[in-house]
């Protein structure tokens, strides 16, 4: 281990040696650490820096940063393993193990250990949970969360989580999230970057701050739940527009209200904009298989003697008939 006022130094003599090869991004919106460019990636250190060079392999522990223009790899250990280029020796993967954060000027993603491959642009996190911050939106998963940078895709597994706007909420066994970038915010005036390179620089200030990751659509697949205000629906397979704020379910479909009211069904349009829900047998353009939906409904109570409405003892009405198939013509 080297004396605490070396290694600084020497974290920036080996992140110049490994990293002038490698690609980046000057203007990187969402997570694009593996972009084409020419920037250095630089690993600073607290506690050291190891230089395995039969290994093809540097490690820096103790409050580890690894940091390409305005993107930045935390945790309190970094591995990164690279191999012999033409133009120099360059960097394909990384290791994060503890308290990994991995940030872009407005997205943030933790998870307790990460890799990171930069051939493939894709990062897989571990945590309990990994998570997902956007500007307007959270993600989070309690087996791992894969971000696939050129496809702008997340695929959450394990008690998956999607919140958009604190208001909607999409939950699943695996979700795939499929984002587009937001419009970059306009630049203070006056305002100045910070110096390259340095330790401490937070994302954003060495390149052009973009707008982050915006939800375009999500898949659910596997014990499926859309809680809105004052309704759940739950399913075997979903999808969501974010742009139309609409979602289909399918696949033992029950919508369920406050009070205890219920229905249920094939199939279910859920406009999560508008907070209307409706219920068929079967999908548009499905085989009609006699399936019925059927709802139970629970009387207003009335009192404290179990009374409902009109004075009726309380319980319970349910209903049960042939509903129109969407696009059938029917009415």
């Amino acid at each position: 281990m080297k004396p605490p006022a070396l290694i600084p130094l020497a974290a920036a003599v080996l992140g110049a040696a490994l990293a002038a090869a490698l690609p980046s991004a000057a203007l990187a919106q969402g997570f694009e650490m593996s972009k084409s460019g020419d920037q250095q990636i630089q690993v600073y250190a607290d506690n050291g820096i190891e230089w395995h060079s039969e290994e093809l392999r540097v490690i820096a522990r103790g409050n580890a940063h690894a940091i390409r223009g305005n993107m930045t790899v935390d945790a309190d250990v970094l591995t990164a393993h690279y191999r012999k280029g033409a133009s120099g020796d360059e960097i394909w993967r990384l290791d994060a193990d503890g308290n990994v954060v991995i940030r872009s000027p407005n997205d943030t993603a933790t998870g307790h250990k990460a890799i990171y491959d930069l051939d493939k642009a894709i990062f897989v996190l571990k945590g309990a949970p990994a998570k997902l911050v956007t500007p307007t939106d959270s993600y989070q998963a309690s087996e791992s969360l894969e971000y696939w940078e050129l496809k702008k895709m997340a695929v959450l597994r394990g008690d998956a989580v999607a919140i958009q706007q604190g208001e909607k909420t999409l939950k699943a066994d695996v979700l795939t999230a499929h984002f587009k970038d937001k419009a970059a915010a306009p630049s203070k005036p006056g305002a100045k970057p910070a110096p390259a390179g340095q330790p401490n620089a937070k994302p954003g200030q060495t390149g052009g701050d973009g707008g982050g990751l915006d939800l375009q659509r999500a898949d659910a697949y596997g014990h499926v739940v859309i809680l809105t205000k004052g309704e759940t629906v739950t399913g075997d397979r979903g999808d969501y527009d974010a742009e139309t704020g609409i979602a289909t379910v399918s696949g033992s479909v029950k919508i369920s209200r406050e009070g205890g009211n219920q229905l249920e069904g094939g199939w279910a349009h859920v406009n999560l904009n508008t907070g209307v829900s409706k219920l068929f047998p079967v999908a548009a353009g499905g085989t009609d298989s006699g399936q019925r939906v059927q709802g139970v409904f629970i009387p207003q109570k009335k009192g404290d003697k179990g009374e409902g409405q009109e004075g009726q003892p309380k319980g319970r009405a349910g209903f049960s008939g042939n509903v129109p198939t969407p696009g059938s013509g029917e009415r």
